[in-house]
């Protein structure tokens, strides 16, 4: 969701820190009762116990325990081997604290404020003497930085943090963002960045945005994002929500991953068209002021991009972000597809087949202890004329899809769906089916009428 006010102008992670343990009490002992640090002291040793161990290392950089106890004996230990490594291994325990603030951290200097201005002529009335007014109003969202090249840059945002229906334009003229840490004026000093509109979609309410030669993020520790693959995220772990809630600049809010892909339909931004999202659900807090800002998991990867939450009296925590893999596909065919003027649409590769899940089932998978949806998705139906036509066959089981020479396993029906963003006019994808019991291969190339264009 956006922050929107106006203003009437008459003139117109899981990270870890670690704690090593030190003076421990041993719960065993040689049978004198001495420990091994007790006997190295009374043959000559000057130090702690953590210096003795670490003398013991010094002449062998790459060591096993065996070395350290025989070098332990050399110095005059005379208990036996396991209780030597009694004391030894309870000496080196290093217990562990569940902070990801490292990591977050890094992630904030990837996520900033976006500030758009729109304007909307309100009729005059001449029998009254009024004339047209010009009302001058903003919104504040929030955006992820995408690339980043000394002071030039790609962000990603929300379409709807940057169009509003009701303006004049559509889509904002004027368009700022605001990197962490820079997110006032001080001392008189502005510290908005221009940015120009490259493209976006109101299907995938995703929008790019284009910085160029900026001295504030040349200068600065801002950084591009890391991606997480969202396709292969676990539900109930770790979901951090970075964005610029009620305009009040950037913070986090924590919470997990609620549901790792669902469908949501509602009005897109331009009031008219009922669109349909793919997206994640978590109950990390998301308000107003955090559409187009990250989603991200314990590591500082993002897996996501914060574009709605379900606003209820008898609902709390459901919000909700377009997978972070979508949202590459979809920023990448903007960069590739448009120049902000005549061409500001997405183009997505079509092969002409209608699909269905013709099976699904939770799958346990013991060697990561985490559960998957696993669907069977099989062709529908294909479409004459299509590229499709002569090659699939109604009942094909689709079990994989290589295109750009990476073979994606196709175990959910919205994986096959999303890699037609990624083709390109000319690109080859081979589809292999499983077909009569057997697998078949079957290669595709993408002419220009294959391409639809998605507003």
């Amino acid at each position: 969701m956006k922050k929107s006010w106006k203003l009437l102008i008459a003139s117109g992670l899981a990270g870890a820190f670690l704690f090593t343990g030190v003076g421990c009490s041993y719960a065993e002992r040689g049978e004198d009762g001495k420990s091994a640090y007790q006997i190295a002291v009374e043959h000559g040793f000057v130090g702690t116990e953590a210096e003795w161990l670490e003398s013991l290392k010094a002449d062998n950089t790459s060591f096993t325990l065996d070395d350290i106890y025989n070098s332990a004996v050399e110095h005059g230990y005379e208990g036996d081997y396991l209780t030597f490594l009694s004391e030894y291994l309870s000496l080196n325990e290093t217990p562990t604290v569940n902070d990801n603030a490292k990591q977050i951290n890094q992630a904030m200097l990837s996520v900033v404020s976006v500030y758009c201005q729109f304007e909307k002529t309100i009729a005059g009335n001449p029998w009254f003497g009024r004339d047209d007014e010009i009302s001058t109003y903003y919104s504040a969202g929030s955006g992820v930085i995408y690339t980043l090249d000394g002071g030039n840059a790609y962000i990603i945002t929300n379409y709807h943090v940057v169009y509003d229906v009701d303006s004049n334009s559509g889509v904002s003229q004027k368009i700022y963002c605001n990197i962490y840490g820079k997110e006032s004026v001080v001392n008189g000093l502005d510290y908005s960045i221009p940015c120009t509109y490259l493209g976006g979609s109101v299907i995938y309410d995703l929008a790019v945005l284009k910085v160029e030669n900026s001295g504030i993020l040349a200068g600065s520790d801002a950084r591009a994002v890391t991606f997480a693959d969202s396709n292969s995220i676990a539900v109930g772990e770790t979901a951090i929500t970075i964005g610029n809630p009620e305009a009040n600049g950037i913070s986090v809010s924590s919470g997990v991953l609620s549901v790792d892909s669902e469908y949501i339909s509602m009005t897109g931004a331009d009031n008219e068209t009922t669109v349909t999202f793919r997206v994640l659900r978590t109950d990390a807090t998301v308000n107003e002021g955090n559409s187009g800002g990250g989603l991200f998991n314990a590591n500082g990867e993002l897996i996501g991009i914060v574009n709605a939450k379900v606003i209820s009296s008898g609902v709390e925590g459901i919000g909700y972000a377009i997978p972070s893999t979508l949202a590459k596909y979809v920023v990448d065919n903007i960069i590739a597809n448009c120049d902000g003027t005549t061409n500001t649409s997405v183009k997505k590769g079509i092969v002409g087949i209608n699909l269905k899940i013709s099976s699904s089932k939770a799958v346990y998978q013991a060697d990561t202890g985490l559960t998957k949806i696993v669907e069977q998705v099989t062709v529908d139906s294909v479409v004459k004329g299509s590229l499709a036509e002569g090659k699939f066959k109604n009942g094909d089981v689709i079990v994989s899809a290589t295109v750009h020479g990476e073979t994606t396993m196709i175990e959910r029906m919205y994986e096959l769906v999303d890699l037609g963003l990624t083709l390109r006019v000319g690109d080859k994808a081979t589809y292999r089916v499983l077909r009569d019991g057997a697998y078949v291969d079957l290669e595709i190339e993408y002419v220009a009428s294959s391409f639809n264009t998605i507003q």
